[in-house]
């Protein structure tokens, strides 16, 4: 079980606690929404399951993918490419086929060849 405690801009304290993935994407959505403004906030995690430092760029957005389950089905280049535009960030392929190649060499994800080409899973 994670915490967080977090203290906004206007003074409000929040306390977060729930699963280590799910504190992280609420972390994340506080710290997008105040920006500059947001003030420290500090976490804590079991020691059996500790917290990735989060990338930037497509890598760390496909690793965010893989992390809520968006791999449990087979997805193309295509697809992931449509999910990253649905949230807003915007990559070629070409971008993003070099990230899935490094993510199935360090076996975050696996990568199966089908007849219309290559389809990433989890």
């Amino acid at each position: 079980m994670a915490k967080a405690n977090l203290v906004l801009p206007d003074g409000t304290t929040v306390a977060i606690e729930g699963t280590a993935d799910d504190v992280a994407i609420l972390l994340s959505k506080f710290s997008q929404s105040s920006g500059a403004e947001r003030k420290k906030h500090r976490s804590r995690t079991s020691s059996s399951g500790g917290t990735k430092k989060k990338k930037d760029g497509p890598t760390g957005l496909i690793i965010e993918l893989s992390n809520e389950g968006y791999f449990k089905s087979k997805r193309t280049l295509g697809d992931i490419q449509k999910k990253l535009e649905e949230r807003g960030h915007i990559y070629a392929i070409t971008t993003i086929s070099p990230c899935l190649t490094r993510l199935t060499k360090k076996r975050t994800l696996r990568r199966l060849r089908e007849k219309k080409g290559w389809v990433y899973v989890n």
